[in-house]
């Protein structure tokens, strides 16, 4: 996937989620904040997504930028959207100890094993990547299966959707990035090749999130027959 056409789906999603707040304020839908964190972490990839290809083109390094806003920035924006949808406090309270968990990871190896200006950090990346895959594991399993959204169809829950896609993206995501500086040594080809499926994966993810929560307004619609 060429880095237009990558830009071009978030961009997507992005003025798809824009949007939605008309439709948010017309027919009066619930879920307004998470809608609003969905939107910020769209817009905050589109931020430093261009930003660091403007460091690439200008031949500068832009490692620190993935560092920063996606190994922990985007980590602890995608825990926090999850974090919203817990209604069990003692779960809630495991995952912020996870989170400053993380945080004091994330110090440890930037100051002593992986310099975040120099490499990318994959180790951070492995724990932050486990920790949002076994956060939508539960809420796939204790929300939608457990408690369950009997009185709709799944297909019509927007949050479905979005940890769906999350998970669509961490899994191969987990096994790329964690093994990216293992990579380096083969085969060109082959890492253009891994590298163009992991932001196809990543266009995915930012394009279902704009769209997401359009699944209830078109499950309303068709239930009143509009």
């Amino acid at each position: 996937m060429t880095p237009l056409l990558y830009y071009s789906f978030i961009g997507l999603g992005l003025s798809f989620s824009l949007v939605f707040f008309y439709f948010n304020h017309r027919y009066g839908l619930e879920e307004k904040k998470t809608h609003l964190l969905i939107f910020f972490i769209i817009l905050y990839v589109m931020a430093f997504e261009l930003y660091a290809f403007y460091l690439f083109k200008q031949e500068q390094r832009n490692v620190l930028v993935y560092n920063l806003f996606f190994v922990i920035g985007e980590t602890l924006l995608i825990l926090a959207y999850l974090n919203s949808l817990i209604d069990q406090v003692k779960v809630k309270r495991l995952l912020l100890i996870f989170i400053f968990f993380f945080l004091t990871c994330a110090t440890i190896n930037s100051f002593f094993f992986q310099n975040p200006t120099l490499m990318f950090q994959h180790y951070t990346h492995l724990l932050g990547s486990i920790g949002i895959i076994v956060v939508c594991c539960y809420l796939l399993y204790r929300v939608f299966l457990v408690e369950g959204y009997w009185d709709q169809p799944l297909l019509s829950v927007p949050h479905f959707w979005n940890i769906a896609a999350i998970l669509l993206f961490y899994c191969p995501n987990f096994i790329y990035f964690g093994s990216i500086n293992i990579l380096w040594d083969i085969d060109k080809w082959y890492l253009t090749i891994l590298a163009s499926m992991n932001r196809i994966f990543a266009a995915l993810l930012y394009l279902i999130f704009g769209l997401s929560f359009y699944s209830t307004l078109i499950y309303r619609m068709s239930r009143n027959g509009r």
